[in-house]
């Protein structure tokens, strides 16, 4: 088996190769942690501004998300979007549920 070269050697120091930082690649990660963060306050406390929040960042991490962090499936893109627009009407239901019986109660009385 052939032994595998390395740039430079850290025995002789005219090959020392120096350090050389990595490029920062943005891939959207603050965006999931937003979302993630932001529906499950909507959750608990429901603030509709939260839940909208979460919504759009939701949206954001996964169009700014790289093909290849995110598997082949795409469940976590799928499941971020799911879980925000879940809490976002959970936090509109109350509302929902007054208008349903506003109209269930005006049909039943013009009945």
């Amino acid at each position: 088996m052939a032994r595998k070269e390395f740039p430079g050697d850290p025995r002789r120091s005219d090959a020392v190769v120096a350090y050389t930082t990595p490029e920062n690649n943005s891939d959207g990660g603050i965006y999931y942690l937003v979302a993630f963060a932001s529906s499950m306050g909507t959750l608990f406390l429901k603030s509709k501004p939260m839940g909208w929040l979460a919504l759009i960042s939701s949206l954001l991490s996964t169009f700014t998300d790289r093909q290849s962090a995110s598997g082949a499936s795409g469940s976590s893109r799928v499941s971020t979007i799911t879980l925000a627009f879940t809490a976002l009407m959970m936090a509109y239901m109350s509302e929902l549920l007054v208008l349903f019986q506003r109209a269930r109660g005006e049909a039943a009385a013009g009945a």
